[in-house]
């Protein structure tokens, strides 16, 4: 292994949710409503809210679970990943990224999300955690994640408080959920996992010029001190100071 400076992190632990990050399961949701129960289900009906909205208005007596336990049971495997997803990964994984999984699924359709990480991310993924309805604040303060990407905004919202970076991954069904106008800030916005891999090098980038021009140690340990640097200076601070590391390194 090559010896690395101290404001070089030697991995980088980024955080991941499962359902609309990993696994996208709006495509099912949508075929199996129709076949099951009839129904064909706008992009808001395929979240529980929008689900049970949906059938009380229709005086239904059926509700998300009754979707979604024989669909995690039987057609799991169906749910899509990403075009990129795989790939990027993998050239992350290979730049010193590590990845880890923290899902808020319930105990019975944790063991279906587990197996289908298995057997698509294999060798990039080896670590995978259910909140089991505690707070994912918990977990990824426990793991020193410096990184979380989730689809939901309001799960992320919860985890600000934190010296990890918070990433807002869009998708068709959060179409209409916003970044909030005050502190807007602090979070990032990927559509892609193009875009994704951007967001991460930046991260990398920005946390070791912080590193470098402070002469704190870059590792899991000093997340709360590169954090509260970082958020102390303005985008045109930060870019300077990312230009100025990368010319050290090319120096050197």
């Amino acid at each position: 292994m090559f010896w690395k400076p101290e404001y070089e992190a030697k991995e980088i632990i980024v955080g991941l949710d499962f359902d609309g990050v990993l696994a996208h399961g709006l495509k099912a949701k949508i075929k199996y409503a129709k076949e099951w129960f009839g129904f064909d289900l706008a992009l808001d009906q395929t979240k529980e809210k929008g689900f049970n909205a949906l059938m009380k208005s229709l005086g239904k007596k059926v509700n998300y679970r009754n979707l979604m336990d024989p669909l995690n049971e039987q057609h799991i495997m169906e749910y899509e990943i990403a075009k990129d997803c795989k790939a990027i990964l993998e050239r992350l994984y290979s730049e010193s990224f590590r990845f880890v999984v923290v899902t808020s699924r319930n105990e019975h359709d944790y063991p279906y999300a587990k197996m289908f990480i298995e057997k698509n991310f294999s060798g990039i993924i080896k670590y995978m955690h259910n909140t089991n309805d505690e707070p994912k604040e918990r977990f990824v303060k426990r793991l020193r994640i410096r990184a979380y990407m989730d689809d939901d905004l309001k799960k992320l919202i919860e985890l600000r408080g934190l010296p990890c970076q918070l990433i807002y991954h869009r998708q068709p069904e959060n179409s209409s959920t916003n970044l909030p106008l005050i502190g807007r800030s602090d979070f990032y916005e990927v559509r892609t996992w193009i875009g994704f891999y951007d967001v991460m090098h930046h991260i990398k980038d920005m946390h070791e010029a912080v590193c470098w021009a402070n002469g704190i140690r870059n590792d899991s340990f000093h997340l709360k001190e590169i954090d509260e640097k970082c958020r102390k200076m303005n985008m045109n601070d930060k870019k300077r100071l990312i230009e100025e590391c990368k010319n050290i390194k090319k120096a050197a």
